[in-house]
């Protein structure tokens, strides 16, 4: 007696447990029904209203219609316990439903039914970026400007098509009277004309003594076509104090006038097609990638470092560092960080103390030439333009190169552990390229 009345209670929970289900599926029905028809006719509060989190992603939008209101149907995924409500098989609109602790049921995704905006699904095409299998919402926070793989895409295509080398400036008396001109030069290291009209420049001025700023300059851009650098003078009148004790320092920032990173990636970079799928083989590496330098201050070492084939100095010897190298690294653990090539294939592994990201990174363009004399006289290199020779050489030595301001170069030395070392600058008359034009 015992028994049958056990399973008679059992059934009945069972049977309860399954009217329950059966009460979700009719909940996701009428929810799905409601947010097609408030869709399809431009009701946008009502839509928000059932699905109050898709209003925070401001890169999606309601666009024309999805399906018919009478042909929605609703299966549980028993993998994860949604409810996917099927609005146009043919188009693959989905909605999909889950159910919380307390019973209450609500749209947490949906697929092929919100818009992404223009710009980001352009440069989402260009990516490789698979839009028709992927959900909105995986969409709306991949294409969000500050997601990791737009990170990713600012940092392999760059927003630094311009770069601007500065620190030189000028001084002195004239017949309009005493002047001072802070003088750089911005380089364009893309494939692509980048127009004045898409940046400006802001220049702000430092007392080096006292380590005061002052207010900031703004200079328009100007067109730079792919690889030509172009000269800015700003002038300062007011800094010839300054710049004649050798007490002016200066900084330049590019700003960008487009109105969002995408649209930059747009204007400005050439894609493969593949840059999505290169992401995803690696998930991780806009988030936590640092972009360091090697500093060694073990004796032994002599200012290198080494990278292991395994996270353990008893694993081989892959490859060797020197100073100041720059790195793309990965914290793995406490102790070992994981690098990286250009093209993101793994190096090998380092020990965390050889790299330094507090400092800023030595950003190095330098052009491989020779020094020459029109009279075979020995090559002079100045502490700046025409102030204190540091350094004589033999016509025909072969330096490092790094532009500089009007007409002066600086000239890197490559030191015996692969290093280069700044000895000072010559001007252009003194560089013979070979078959290689100036810069």
């Amino acid at each position: 007696m015992r028994t049958n009345r056990l399973i008679l209670i059992l059934t009945v929970i069972v049977a309860g447990m399954m009217a329950s289900c059966d009460s979700y599926k009719g909940k996701v029905e009428d929810l799905a029904t409601q947010f097609v028809t408030a869709y399809n006719e431009g009701d946008k509060a009502a839509v928000y209203d059932i699905w109050p989190e898709v209003k925070t992603l401001e890169n999606l939008s309601i666009s024309g219609t999805i399906g018919d209101d009478n042909d929605v149907s609703v299966e549980k995924d028993d993998s994860t316990g949604n409810y996917i409500a099927t609005i146009s098989e043919l188009k693959k609109q989905r909605l999909v439903f889950s159910v919380d602790s307390t019973g209450n049921v609500g749209i947490t995704d949906a697929y092929g039914v919100f818009r992404l905006d223009s710009i980001a699904s352009e440069v989402a095409l260009k990516a490789g970026v698979p839009l028709k299998k992927l959900s909105d919402v995986t969409l709306s926070n991949l294409m969000n400007p500050n997601s990791d793989f737009v990170n990713d895409l600012k940092l392999e295509k760059g927003t630094n098509n311009l770069w601007a080398n500065y620190g030189a400036y000028s001084w002195g008396h004239n017949s309009s009277g005493y002047y001072a001109s802070m003088d750089f030069n911005v380089r364009n290291n893309s494939s692509h004309l980048v127009k004045g009209s898409d940046y400006f420049l802001v220049v702000t001025p430092k007392r080096e003594s006292t380590g005061e700023t002052y207010n900031t300059k703004t200079v328009d851009g100007i067109d730079i076509a792919p690889g030509e650098i172009r000269e800015f003078n700003v002038s300062a009148p007011s800094f010839y104090s300054f710049a004649s004790k050798r007490d002016l320092s200066y900084k330049v920032e590019i700003k960008y006038r487009t109105e969002s990173i995408l649209a930059f990636l747009l204007n400005y970079s050439t894609f493969e097609g593949n840059e999505y799928e290169d992401y995803m083989a690696h998930p991780c590496r806009a988030k936590v990638k640092a972009n360091g330098k090697f500093l060694t201050t073990s004796a032994e070492k002599k200012g290198i470092a080494y990278a292991y084939k395994e996270m353990s100095e008893k694993s081989p010897v892959v490859d060797t560092l020197y100073h100041r190298q720059q790195i793309q690294a990965i914290w793995e653990t406490e102790k070992w960080a994981s690098i990286y090539d250009n093209n993101y294939a793994l190096i090998g592994y380092v020990n965390r103390d050889n790299i330094d990201t507090t400092g800023e990174l030595l950003a190095l363009d330098l052009t491989p030439a020779k020094l020459k004399s029109d009279d075979g006289s020995p090559v002079k290199v100045f502490k700046l333009y025409d102030d204190g020779v540091v350094k004589t050489y033999p016509p025909g030595t072969e330096v490092y190169l790094q532009f500089y301001s009007r007409g002066q170069m600086v000239v890197y030395e490559r030191q015996a552990d692969g290093s280069m070392k700044e000895i000072g600058y010559v001007t252009s008359d003194c560089i013979d390229y070979g078959d290689d034009e100036a810069l």
